[in-house]
């Protein structure tokens, strides 16, 4: 009896392991439509989200028994925690410490609007932007300080991607066949928030939403993760040509296809930063191959080089531009009645105004020091994805690279619509961060050589 219990505890220590429930939360947040939750829950009834507290209580379980075992050390001298000493253990914990930066920061907002008159309905959105940003936190510390080795690293990095080409995929379908598909979509104990009003357009062409609640948060995580997709079609040499190639491709399709001026932006941002980081043998490749699909998607769909270009030589009189312009003298408004704590993290409902500027909305509903918590955690993911490439030859960069790429265009994203009040984006910067702390700890770790081989693509497995 003993026996066969012992393997399959043995299975479940070593195969579902971090990675695997992120993996499982990758699949929900992009296979299920972000309108569909468990309605008794609310709008902490996504199941992504629902994944997201399972990873902060795996990872506070997780810290209980290190904090148990921190009394003495491992064999090899090694603190018990699994963090290394020193100054390269302390840029590991840089992510979850900017992490929990953030929550201190968003529940000091919560304060701060419980102390003022408020409504029902900003109090219960006040608490659901605390209930979010614990499953976002969640995902950031799981994937920061549990994943330790490159391979896994790698093969959630290749999920992520994978889901990415799916997701671009069918946006494709929508923008062709002018249908959303998704309205056939029937999950069991899962309730619609609000009905599937159709396929919207644009300058006379259908803008696709994919999964997404609306079209610019699909263009943006689509741009989010391009800058992933072209470092596998990079270094990914141990994957069949269609899995290489195939993400990276119907990505940059859907995105100028999108008719999102936030889509291209935000792709320009990912690609300009990964740059430098691409291997020079590769970028001239890449650069004929984007400017070829942006030459095949204008022969084959009348008007929309000049849809595109419009896109930008109006916006002087484009009304959402000019809205975008607006909202800062209502956020400066809003700002000088609380400018240090905010009213409230998700209080400034759009009924009041939409002020399509996350930082906007940030310093409105969380003051100074919400805003500068946010700007940096970013920076945080950006410096633990930059220091983790510095540990690594120049060609096994493109990973850690392609999440600053990736991470930097989330972030461009939150200066063009408000996007911390859609499921997606959030979900998806806040997994990146924590990739790229976990690529940190994984190449600051004494041994580098598997880290290295993995990077490489050879697909030997690793533990940090």
């Amino acid at each position: 009896m003993s026996s066969g219990a012992e393997p399959r505890a043995r299975w479940w220590r070593h195969r579902f392991d971090a990675t695997s429930l992120l993996s499982i939360y990758v699949f929900l947040l992009f296979a299920i439509p972000s309108r569909l939750i468990i309605a008794p829950l609310g709008g902490a009834g996504s199941p992504a989200l629902l994944v997201g507290f399972a990873a902060l209580l795996w990872w506070g379980w997780n810290a209980v028994r290190q904090l148990a075992r921190r009394t003495g050390t491992t064999s090899t001298g090694t603190p018990a925690s699994g963090i290394s000493p020193g100054p390269r253990g302390a840029r590991v914990e840089r992510v979850s410490l900017a992490g929990f930066v953030l929550l201190c920061a968003v529940l000091a907002s919560y304060v701060m609007a419980t102390l003022r008159p408020i409504s029902a309905d900003e109090l219960s959105t006040a608490t659901l932007g605390v209930v979010s940003c614990l499953g976002w936190l969640g995902l950031l510390l799981l994937g920061a300080t549990m994943i330790g080795r490159a391979d896994r690293l790698t093969q959630l990095f290749d999920r992520v991607v994978l889901a990415g080409g799916l997701l671009a995929l069918l946006g494709l379908a929508q923008f062709f066949f002018h249908q959303t598909f998704i309205d056939i979509i029937q999950i069991p104990g899962l309730s619609a928030t609000q009905p599937i009003y159709g396929v919207q357009s644009r300058e006379g062409f259908t803008r696709p939403a994919g999964t997404a609640i609306h079209p610019i948060e699909f263009g943006v995580v689509l741009t989010t993760v391009l800058p992933m997709a072209i470092a596998r079609a990079i270094d990914g040499r141990e994957l069949r040509p269609v899995r290489r190639y195939f993400p990276a491709s119907a990505i940059l399709l859907a995105i100028l296809l999108s008719v999102s001026r936030s889509a291209l932006v935000c792709a320009a941002v990912g690609i300009i930063v990964c740059i430098p980081g691409w291997p020079r043998r590769a970028r001239g490749p890449i650069m004929v191959a984007c400017g070829g699909l942006g030459v095949l998607v204008f022969l084959t769909v009348p008007g929309m080089l000049g849809s595109i270009l419009g896109l930008f030589s109006g916006i002087g009189t484009d009304s959402s531009a000019q809205s975008r312009v607006d909202s800062w003298g209502f956020a400066l408004h809003y700002f000088a009645e609380s400018p240090i704590l905010g009213r409230g993290f998700a209080t400034f409902l759009p009924k009041y105004h939409i002020l399509d500027n996350q930082y906007l909305l940030l310093l409105v509903e969380m003051g100074v020091v919400g805003l500068v918590a946010v700007l940096a955690l970013v920076a945080s993911g950006l410096r633990s994805a930059f220091a983790a490439a510095s540990f690594l030859p120049p060609e096994s960069r493109v990973q850690p690279i392609a999440l600053a790429g990736g991470i930097a265009a989330a972030a461009s994203s939150l200066a063009l619509f408000d996007a911390f009040s859609f499921p997606m984006v959030p979900g998806l910067l806040f997994l990146l961060l924590g990739m790229a702390g976990g690529w940190l700890g994984c190449s600051a770790a004494p041994s580098d050589t598997g880290v290295l081989a993995a990077v490489a693509g050879r697909g030997e497995s690793y533990r940090c």
